[in-house]
């Protein structure tokens, strides 16, 4: 019996349901209680303990605790207030088999010349007694399962009581057994034993004890499975990359490929991924519907190829259609399909028509790349290696002769550079039969500020998600992907090296196993869009920011000229505070002569001049109009321009100007012209 006169004069002001299985404390632990049935060592004040009794496993505990007891020959305890040990020694009790049971019959008055035994009324089940060992092992579960579930283990005296669950209040940390971590000795005194696994010390010990009482032969050791993990791992898991950046931290990367593989193989992921843009006529749900994965992204890239019965047929390459049209595909795209009873859909082709031209002994084709049509696949008829084998007696020309490509009508001829004709599309080659698809990504950057937890505040982390994901899954914890983060090393350094794995997969692509098709296929991975807020986003496309005169990081839209403010810049002037459009790290490699574009804007001062209403609405048509837009080679040609002018011996000055007339802003370039100013001005 638990005690209860002394608890129940201290608890008076606390409504328990159950009285006797709360232990109120002492001491540092006053006004506080302790639940025995539950044994989890924990003081609670009273709100909390009430809340506590409320729990499904308090509830549990309480029965267990409470319940009569009972020998293992009594009825089951109710199934679902079982722990999964006690299951477990129940149906090892069960495994008890009574003794032979011979149901007899009256016998004759005169016994018969010969015995007979009736083989009809015997209990054939229970003709042979258990084996020894058998009837060892049932006897012994069935006095464990007794004692757990009478709880023999509580402490009758109230004395003994007291001194035992008087502990300090401790928190124990789950103990999964994680791979590659070592066990702790239980040598050691220090360690606490888990009340969670109790009368185990550990989750270790409890199934080592199981595998021994069921009598499994061979365990494996702890340092076996070890190295089973780590042979696992270095077979089947992610690899971490070392890299060194250009400014010279070291960071790692997880590596993109075995990702990218490990997704192809996932049966829950691989079903759901989209590898072609789609073509919904106006409908946008999905980020394959949209228009950058169908018309902005390389051809090459973005859709390689598609698979019409035995036949590969590639972009770039020459193909022939049902009608003997000859066509070369630009891109590949599918559509809704136009059958009512099913939601498969149908895979097309944007293709530039090609005219043969033969010239006595020359042959070969001009593609009009402005003479564009949409076929269906169901049309397409001989794939490029099955033109080579066919052409001569087709009197055709040869396909492995492509002279050029016009792309504007009436305008000259332009060399072909696509591919190398002569032998088609080089990812047939690279393929060598397989199909190869595209694995599309979101790929994202941001910092880690605003944690409640500032700890990690100077961490500046890459992750990834699959494109091809319809949106509800996309955003899935299972589903994004962690590439790489660091302290010291600002995104645009660790970048690189995330640019370094995709330049690489680009090129030689990623052989990964499609559970679906149940094949090797090859994959070729590209970035859809870099996601991540704007500061992070200006940061990536070499951008002063929205606080830059161009606040625009896609286009030239102009804000406020600062008439004064702007000479003061270009004098040298004006001294700037950093600016918050740059990642945590990168703030630390701006220089002093990095200026702040925000003092480009109209000062508030004495000099300003006041903006007529006509200026206003000239500002707000030249903001909501057409605006000439960025360009990649544009932003690349200015960039180089100034670090030539730098390297050239301009000054810093000058060099801050450029920058807010450009609204173009390289944090990476600026560590090195900040070397080079330096030691300019030191010679």
């Amino acid at each position: 019996m638990l005690h209860s006169t002394s608890l129940h004069s201290h608890c008076q002001h606390v409504q328990f349901a159950k009285y006797e299985v709360w232990q109120a404390g002492s001491g540092r632990n006053n006004y506080k209680w302790t639940c025995l049935a539950c044994k989890d060592n924990k003081w609670q004040d009273g709100r909390s303990a009430r809340r506590h009794e409320k729990m499904t496993l308090h509830e549990e505990n309480i029965w267990h605790l409470l319940s009569p007891q009972v020998g293992p020959s009594s009825s089951p305890i109710r199934p679902d207030m079982t722990p999964p040990l006690l299951e477990v020694l129940t149906e090892l009790a069960e495994l008890a088999t009574p003794p032979l049971n011979l149901r007899s019959t009256p016998l004759p008055c005169e016994v018969s010349e010969q015995f007979q035994l009736d083989w009809d009324v015997i209990d054939h089940d229970q003709l042979y007694f258990p084996s020894l060992q058998d009837e060892t092992l049932t006897t012994m579960a069935s006095t464990l399962a007794a004692w757990l579930a009478r709880g023999d283990d509580l402490i009758s005296s109230d004395e003994d009581r007291s001194s035992s669950f008087d502990v300090p209040d401790e928190s124990f940390e789950p103990e999964p057994l994680q791979p590659g971590v070592a066990r702790p000795s239980q040598h050691n005194d220090t360690m606490p034993p888990n009340p969670t696994w109790f009368p185990w010390p550990d989750k270790q010990v409890i199934i080592l004890w199981g595998l021994s009482v069921l009598s499994v032969d061979n365990i494996p050791s702890t340092r076996t499975l070890k190295d089973l993990d780590n042979s696992l791992q270095s077979q089947y898991g992610i690899p971490s990359v070392r890299y060194q950046g250009s400014l010279g931290h070291v960071y790692y990367v997880n590596h993109l490929p075995s990702i990218i593989a490990q997704e192809m193989a996932n049966p829950w992921i691989h079903p759901h991924i989209c590898h072609y843009p789609e073509d919904t006529g106006g409908r946008l749900e999905q980020a394959w519907q949209a228009s950058r994965w169908l018309h902005e992204i390389d051809p090459s890239i973005a859709m390689p190829m598609i698979r019409k019965g035995r036949q590969d047929f590639y972009v770039f390459e020459l193909t022939k259609l049902t009608d003997g049209t000859m066509v070369i595909p630009e891109h590949w795209y599918t559509k809704p399909s136009d059958s009512q009873t099913s939601f498969k859909v149908e895979y097309w082709a944007l293709a530039w028509r090609a005219h043969a031209v033969m010239n006595g002994r020359t042959s070969g084709y001009v593609v009009h790349a402005y003479d564009t049509v949409n076929v269906p696949a169901t049309q397409l008829l001989l794939s490029f290696p099955h033109l080579l084998q066919t052409y001569e007696m087709d009197h055709q020309a040869d396909p492995r002769n492509i002279i050029g490509l016009i792309k504007t009508r009436g305008h000259g001829v332009l060399p072909w550079t696509l591919t190398d004709s002569t032998i088609g599309n080089r990812w047939r080659a690279q393929a060598q039969g397989h199909r190869v698809l595209n694995y599309m990504m979101w790929l994202y950057c941001d910092d880690t500020s605003g944690n409640v937890s500032k700890k990690w505040n100077k961490h500046n982390s890459f992750l990834i998600t699959a494109a091809g994901l319809p949106h509800v899954m996309v955003h899935k914890e299972s589903n994004i992907h962690f590439l790489a983060t660091s302290n010291i090393a600002p995104p645009l350094e660790m970048l690189d090296g995330i640019v370094d794995q995709l330049e690489h997969a680009q090129t030689h692509g990623v052989w990964a196993w499609d559970m679906e098709a149940r094949e090797m296929v090859l994959i070729i991975p590209a970035i859809l869009a870099m996601l991540g807020d704007n500061p992070m986003q200006s940061e990536l496309a070499c951008h002063v920011g929205l606080q830059g005169k161009f606040f625009c990081r896609n286009c030239w839209v102009k804000g406020v000229d600062s008439g004064p403010a702007m000479q003061a810049l270009a004098d040298g002037m004006v001294t700037n505070p950093v600016d918050d459009t740059h990642s945590v790290e990168t703030r630390s490699h701006m220089s002093e002569s990095d200026v702040s574009v925000r003092k480009d804007r109209p000062s508030k001062g004495k000099g300003r001049r006041s903006e007529t209403m006509q200026d206003l609405v000239d500002r707000a048509r030249q903001f909501l109009g057409t605006n000439a837009p960025r360009t990649h080679a544009d932003t690349m040609n200015r960039l180089c321009s100034m670090f030539h002018d730098v390297a050239s011996g301009m000054s810093k000055t000058r060099y801050a100007k450029m920058k807010a007339e450009t609204g173009i802003k390289d944090t990476h370039m600026d560590v090195f012209v900040e070397c080079i100013i330096k030691h300019v001005k030191g010679i």
